[in-house]
């Protein structure tokens, strides 16, 4: 028996034993449904956005109850969050990367209600996620609390699903620029027997034929000679995307507040327009995927007692990348030269690659309240992905480790220990986690030798993980925070195994390690006509081994690597301001300075960018918005409300700021832009009407590589929301 396989017997085991339930010692259990948190003891009349606020992590909340009746997108509102960076590679369906105090990529794990998103692919990602059918999102930034069970060494984002008690349906339609679709349907039915049917699905659809100009964006003219100042627009960016979840079963009994059979399904399509700069323009490689995935849940929360959540999921998503044009075309859509396939650049070659991931999830979270001031919790998830792949044409050198067999297991296992004393004050948590992969990949020899060999690669490592956390409540309007990880984070399967297209895969990735610190202030004033308040928080991270993707080669693709040291220091301020019903202000500002830590190279010669800057990373961030409202706005039958906001980014450089001439190096230039809407609410709020415009001057917007985002977008949106009780 492997290491891999012993570390997953010992902590499947462990997990059995660590709390039993008062029934397998003949005693009563008295149902409790009002709890809604696993791990805090309850607090009696705050609201459950209050209460994850006031958990011993760095967490913030946002509650979209604020913002219901708006054309909203989960990447857009969560990159107006202190402290996120949210970065996307084009318009609506294009590749995006999360960044949370100068950590990014994987190490931001995403989940629904506590379940890992990652095993969905692109069609049911955050990005795609029906806003209708969320009550919040909470974002954790560094420690991560054992119930989201991943191992996210950056921080974690939770989409907090609709828990009405009541039946509701909710739809909504929006339409904009660059022909943008968007519609959305949730509901609930309940039965008084209990039984239980939930819907939520997403429809979006998007041409992206918006204009690009300026650095790589270059066509020739007859004498070869690039024509400088043209704008041209996108023409093989198409996106669209449709998913829908149902389950149906039994909530609200005393021996389970659910138990739901559940279904996934989603279906994606897109256009591949650039590599992974601008400078390779594709006219006819095309990627789609299909997900289905069956799921089963059971969940009992009893803050006096045992509470248990399980979670199993068997996924089948399969994907294709068509490279199959004979054209080369450049930013004016003429054809320039026949090829033979258009992806890998100087030696493409005609592919119709196909891979297959065969997914299985299981999830075990569970707690053991030891009297008023003591929990035991505990919690599990093993995630095996296999992946076969195959290409019909099988001319193409890049799928070629792609075509056998890869696979990749992991588990993550995490114990706390929580005490809650001095009349609920002062709440502390010690905690520990053990992380586990092993995996099988191919590497092939891209180099041109003589001698091209396919190797299975197999590796596999196991890491533990500790940290502590506190936080004092002064009182309802003041805490103060204190929270520390030393933790790791295994590599997953994009990382390792590639997307199939312009990302290749990286068989020697190590897990990243990093060590957090994250403290923080927050307080709250009011009178009779004003509220306001601020939230600063300071975070720490040493790490080692940072999984990053590197640049784009020659050949229009990229693959992760590791960054042995880097460390990142920095801080979070908020601040809000509200005038009685009819003005809210919000702002945000935060400051990371990231830089390399690494003294020497791989081969023993000091390292010139030593203590440089993170590349490709911006320094400062800040946004800001103001709501204007007009209640009764015409008599009595609606409401109107107006907001302005402002979001800005300085520039920072693509490679190492200390090297190169900072006058003639690639850089992304500082960005500051302001988006408007307008909203009318009738009906007691069951009709909501808006319009909005984001990038109102139409600026320039950059994230990654030079790989420019949408202009000036207009949208206009429709929702309707019924409910009964």
């Amino acid at each position: 028996m492997n290491n891999f396989l012993k570390h997953k017997l010992l902590i499947v085991v462990l997990c059995t034993v660590v709390c039993l339930p008062k029934w397998a010692r003949g005693q009563a259990v008295t149902p409790d449904t009002t709890a809604r948190d696993l791990y805090e003891v309850r607090v009696t009349g705050k609201t459950e956005v209050t209460q994850v606020k006031q958990r011993v992590f760095a967490v913030d909340v946002l509650d979209l109850k604020s913002v219901a009746g708006r054309n909203l997108e989960i990447n857009r509102l969560l990159d107006a969050m202190p402290g996120i960076r949210v970065r996307e590679t084009g318009g609506m369906g294009s590749e995006f990367n999360y960044a949370i105090h100068g950590l990014s990529g994987k190490s931001i794990r995403f989940f629904v209600d506590g379940v890992p998103m990652e095993a969905y692919g692109t069609g049911y990602s955050i990005q795609n996620f029906p806003v209708n059918s969320l009550e919040r999102i909470e974002v954790y930034k560094g420690v991560t609390p054992i119930e989201l069970s991943g191992d996210a060494l950056g921080g974690s984002i939770n989409l907090i699903t609709r828990k009405d008690l009541s039946n509701y349906i909710d739809v909504s339609y929006s339409i904009g620029s660059f022909r943008t679709h968007k519609a959305e349907l949730s509901g609930k039915w309940r039965h008084q027997n209990a039984l239980t049917f939930q819907l939520s699905s997403s429809y979006r659809y998007s041409e992206n034929n918006y204009k690009v100009w300026g650095r790589t964006v270059e066509v020739a003219d007859e004498f070869g000679k690039p024509i400088a100042g043209r704008r041209y627009r996108r023409f093989n960016d198409d996106f669209r995307a449709f998913n829908v979840k149902a389950e149906v079963g039994i909530t609200g009994k005393p021996w389970a507040d659910a138990l739901m059979l559940g279904l996934i399904g989603s279906t994606m399509e897109k256009g591949v327009q650039t590599g992974r700069t601008m400078a390779f323009v594709y006219g006819g490689v095309r990627y789609d995927e299909k997900l289905f995935a069956p799921s089963i849940r059971y969940s009992k929360k009893n803050p006096k007692g045992l509470s248990l959540d399980l979670y199993g999921v068997l996924n089948r998503l399969e994907a294709q990348t068509t490279d199959t044009s004979s054209q080369k075309y450049n930013w004016a859509q003429d054809v320039i030269a026949q090829v033979s396939g258009e992806l890998n650049g100087i030696r493409a070659q005609k592919s119709r690659y196909q891979f297959r991931d065969r997914n299985t999830m299981l999830i075990a979270n569970t707690s053991y309240a030891l009297g008023p001031h003591h929990t035991l919790a505990a919690s599990y998830s093993f995630n095996r992905t296999n992946r076969t792949g195959k290409d019909p044409l099988a001319s193409a050198e890049w799928t070629i480790p792609f075509r056998e067999p890869q696979n990749l297991s992991r588990h993550v296992a995490a114990f706390s220990y929580q005490t809650v004393f001095l009349d609920e004050k002062l709440t502390s948590m010690l905690f520990v986690k053990n992380f586990g992969y092993s995996a099988r990949t191919n590497v092939y020899n891209y180099n041109g030798g003589e001698q091209k060999e396919l190797i299975p690669y197999f590796s596999e490592n196991n890491s533990w993980g500790t940290g502590f956390g506190t936080k004092f409540q002064f009182n309802d309007a003041s805490l103060v925070k204190l929270s520390f990880e030393s933790t790791a984070r295994m590599p997953d399967g994009v990382e390792l195994l590639g997307n199939g297209n312009t990302i290749l895969n990286a068989p020697g990735l190590k897990p990243e390690k990093s060590t957090n610190l994250n403290t923080g202030i927050a307080q709250s004033f009011r009178n009779s006509d004003n509220k306001w308040g601020y939230e600063l928080s300071l975070f720490y991270r040493n790490t080692r081994d940072l999984i990053w993707l590197g640049e784009g080669d020659l050949y229009g693709t990229a693959r992760y690597e590791n960054i042995d040291k880097l460390r990142s220091a920095g801080g979070d301020l908020s601040m809000r301001y509200a005038r009685k019903k009819w003005l809210e202000v919000n702002g945000a500002l935060t400051y990371q300075d990231v830089r390399n830590k690494q003294r020497f190279t791989a081969s023993g010669a000091r390292s010139i960018v030593y203590n440089d800057r993170m590349k490709n990373l911006p320094s400062l961030m800040a946004n800001g918005e103001a709501r204007l409202k007009y209640p009764s706005a015409f008599g009595s039958k609606g409401d109107l409300s107006f907001y302005i906001g402002t979001d800005y980014v300085k520039g920072f450089f693509l490679s190492w700021p200390s090297l190169g001439d900072p006058a003639t190096k690639k850089k992304i230039p500082t960005q500051f832009l302001q988006n408007t809407g307008l909203t009318y609410s009738t009906l007691q709020n069951s009709l909501n009407l808006s319009l909005e415009c984001r990038n109102i001057f139409d600026r320039q917007v950059y994230d990654n590589y030079l790989l420019q985002k949408p202009g000036r977008f207009i949208s206009m949106h429709i929702r309707y929301f019924l409910h009964h009780n």
